[in-house]
């Protein structure tokens, strides 16, 4: 054992973020590590486990492994993904290659055992990696929640000052016209910045909050049309509603929800044919259906339109190095959070004959979670 880890800490020392540490520092877990690495092969395990624990489907243990506890400590040093797995990949070097230089020649027990070390190498592995990455995505949204409630401050105050500079009426035609386009900016801002909030409250556990209330969707479904051909004069956008549209939502969500599924519509829809929304109430649900018609979306497409950031990895690089291409593409990710939240699902299709369509269904009464 000590052998080993005097091997991992004279690697430890070469990782940036542990140069000037201690012993304990640098050997932090790995020695507990080890000891359930050993423990591991102690154990007996059919052909079945086997195949299981190859799947990532090993034995559930209580509480935090030794894996998942160093995995947090080195977040807390400063470690990148990379650093971190550079230290299994020298530890698995090391031990089998003192292993190797130990036994020589090797019988089918001792390939067995090697066999055995990997997938538990592998298993620990796995373990730190999943802390890790959920340790990271919680730091960054938690930043990305203060990045955005700190933007509303200076917004509110531009918004402010665009207002007072339109009530003027001594102002000139032309600052008028540039106080316009800074207002409509910063409103445009301010949803951006929503969006934003949405995304990572709702990646910090929990979803998009709701507050459901009673009311009638119909008269809501005719105010978010309207308020789109204004934004989109130059497209044709038609409503058809039918059935009992008495919901118990939250109004502002749901509005915003189809706000997003008609933008996102109108935007990749083919110029000159119109964007359909189509409401109608059933006994226990509601059935909404944007439908544009347009290029047909390709299935890989399909599969990541709801994850921006994945939908973002898999543009060429060129067009992800070029700035402006795209907005964050946020807004289908929350519509899918606010149907989710609301207790229904969304269904996506695409063909030629029928265009690319969004299938909501929502029960009628939803509830805030835990009720």
């Amino acid at each position: 054992m000590e052998t080993i880890l005097q091997e991992w800490e004279n690697f430890a020392l070469t990782l940036n973020p542990l140069r000037n540490s201690g012993k304990r520092k640098l050997r932090d877990h790995a020695q507990q590590m080890l000891s359930a690495i050993c423990t591991d092969l102690d154990t007996y395990q059919g052909e079945r486990a086997g195949i299981e624990k190859s799947k990532g489907n090993a034995p559930v243990v209580e509480g935090d492994t030794a894996a998942e506890i160093h995995a947090s400590d080195r977040m807390n040093s400063g470690f990148a993904v990379e650093e971190l797995l550079a230290e299994y990949r020298a530890m698995r070097a090391s031990v089998l290659r003192l292993w190797q230089r130990q036994t020589g020649d090797v019988n089918q027990l001792e390939v067995d055992d090697m066999l055995r070390f990997n997938e538990a190498v592998d298993q620990s592995l796995t373990e730190a990696l999943v802390r890790f990455s959920s340790l990271l995505r919680d730091s960054q949204n938690v930043f990305m929640a203060i990045l955005g409630h700190d933007v509303r401050n200076p917004l509110g105050a531009i918004h402010m000052g665009a207002q007072m500079l339109m009530g003027d009426a001594a102002m000139p035609a032309n600052h008028q016209a540039v106080a316009r386009r800074i207002l409509d900016s910063t409103n445009r801002v301010n949803e951006l910045v929503g969006d934003l909030l949405d995304f990572s409250t709702s990646h910090l556990g929990g979803g998009i909050p709701i507050k459901p209330a009673p009311y009638d969707l119909a008269p809501q479904c005719e105010l978010v049309i309207g308020e789109m051909r204004t934004f989109h004069p130059q497209c044709t956008i038609t409503l058809e509603m039918a059935g009992d549209l008495n919901v118990v939502w939250d109004r502002a969500r749901i509005n915003q929800a189809l706000s997003n599924l008609l933008g996102n519509a109108v935007q990749h829809g083919a110029q000159g044919e119109p964007v359909w929304l189509t409401v109608h109430g059933n006994d226990d649900d509601i059935l909404m259906t944007v439908q544009n018609m347009g290029v047909v979306m390709e299935p890989a497409s399909m599969r990541t339109l709801f994850d921006p950031a994945k939908r973002f990895a898999m543009r060429p690089a060129a067009e992800r190095n070029q700035a402006g291409t795209d907005n964050l593409g946020l807004g289908l990710y929350i519509t899918r959070e606010i149907v989710s939240a609301h207790g229904g699902r969304i269904q996506l299709s695409s063909s030629a004959a029928e265009g690319t369509t969004f299938t909501l269904v929502l029960p009628r009464v939803s509830s805030e979670p835990g009720e």
